[in-house]
């Protein structure tokens, strides 16, 4: 039954002697950490900032490549309908006839590319073309 019963020990508990025995640290070792601490932050931040603006890039890169990938995919839809009809045997239609005389897709897509490559580089062609005055 004495596991119930509080005892003292002498003049205080060890909790109030282990509460009583711990202390600050010193200033120091208090700096040290602070800038350590703040030292790792900033590595770790401008890795981040880093990486990020390479993401940015990335993406940058890839929307210049999205109106290609929208005009191949048409023009894989259109292909598909003319080998389903090529292959039922029905004829062609007049206006799919009339279109492949005088137009190329090939073309159109050569200057699709170049006009998009002149729109993303379009301030470093400016910036080259100003006069400079010294």
């Amino acid at each position: 039954m004495g596991w119930f019963v509080r005892e003292r020990r002498g003049i205080g508990s060890w909790k109030d002697q282990t509460l009583d025995s711990v202390s600050a640290p010193p200033t120091p070792l208090m700096v040290f950490f602070i800038l350590l601490i703040m030292l790792m932050y900033f590595e770790i931040s401008s890795e981040q900032k880093h990486r990020v603006e390479r993401k940015r890039k990335g993406f940058t890169f890839g929307l210049l490549f999205l109106p290609l990938l929208v005009v191949l995919a048409v023009n894989v839809m259109l292909l598909r309908r003319r080998l389903v009809r090529y292959s039922i045997g029905l004829p062609r239609p007049v206006y799919e006839a009339a279109a492949e005389e005088g137009s190329s897709a090939g073309g159109l897509l050569l200057v699709l590319i170049v006009l998009l490559v002149m729109v993303y580089y379009k301030n470093s062609f400016q910036s080259a073309w100003t006069f400079r005055v010294f």
